[in-house]
């Protein structure tokens, strides 16, 4: 079971560094391989994406492909919500939280599927500072409430609204070290992080995330967009069947 779990966590790490996304399999994987409650293993996911969000920075950054000052309100926004959305997650009963999670995973298995759009020229409300601000506060409060990390709503709102794919996705970097930052401090403040746990996890994702950068110009994004798209959808599928009939 352990060994399922860092597989997964390897493979999440590679979709992250391919496509920004994948990170939302990290709190189900925990649930069902782990043995933890669902408000400890989304806690625990939560804080497991800090150190890929600072990798995905720094080697965006590197590349030219981040500007922080486009950043900032994104990454405020989340910094805002993912603390408020953590403390939230202790309140609320673990059967719903499980519910919301597989609703949100099948949403974005169905983004998954959906071609990426270019930019648009026009400087719409989304893509102003207020717009961005409030696309990371409302996916800050969801990664925080549900432990599935930002970028997997952010990202597909952000290129619904006009943004180019690669810089949705450079862009979700820092937020979503800001927003596991954030939630972990609302998390480890209801005893939900499994800090025995978290090293390894963390260690296996960053690994991951560097494989799949390193590998991400050999590979067709059409078939992968179709991979993770199956993989959310099913899975999505599964958990909420299986909390329908617990």
């Amino acid at each position: 079971m352990v060994l399922a779990l860092y597989v997964i966590c390897l493979t999440v790490g590679f979709l992250v560094g391919v496509t920004g996304v994948g990170g939302i399999l990290i709190p189900p994987a925990l649930i069902l391989l782990s043995g933890l409650d669902a408000h400890t293993a989304m806690g625990t996911a939560l804080a497991s994406f800090l150190p890929l969000g600072l990798a995905g920075a720094w080697l965006y950054r590197r590349l030219g492909r981040l500007n922080l000052a486009e950043a900032a309100p994104f990454v405020l926004g989340g910094l805002a919500a993912a603390g408020p959305g953590a403390l939230l997650n202790a309140r609320v009963p673990g059967g719903p939280l499980i519910a919301l999670l597989a609703l949100l995973i099948i949403f974005a298995g169905f983004c998954a599927f959906r071609p990426p759009r270019a930019g648009a020229g026009e400087r719409r409300f989304w893509q102003r500072r207020g717009g961005v601000f409030l696309i990371g506060a409302v996916t800050g409060l969801l990664a925080g409430l549900t432990g599935a990390g930002g970028p997997v709503l952010s990202i597909p709102w952000m290129v619904a609204a006009g943004f180019a794919p690669l810089s949705a996705v450079a862009l979700s970097m820092p937020y979503m070290a800001a927003t596991a930052l954030s939630g972990t401090v609302g998390n480890w403040s209801g005893g939900h992080v499994d800090f025995g746990l978290l090293p390894m996890l963390c260690l296996v994702e960053t690994a991951g995330f560097f494989g799949g950068v390193a590998v991400a110009r050999r590979i067709s994004a059409w078939l992968l967009r179709r991979i993770i798209g199956a993989v959310c959808c099913g899975l999505g599928v599964f958990l909420l069947v299986r909390q329908l009939m617990s």
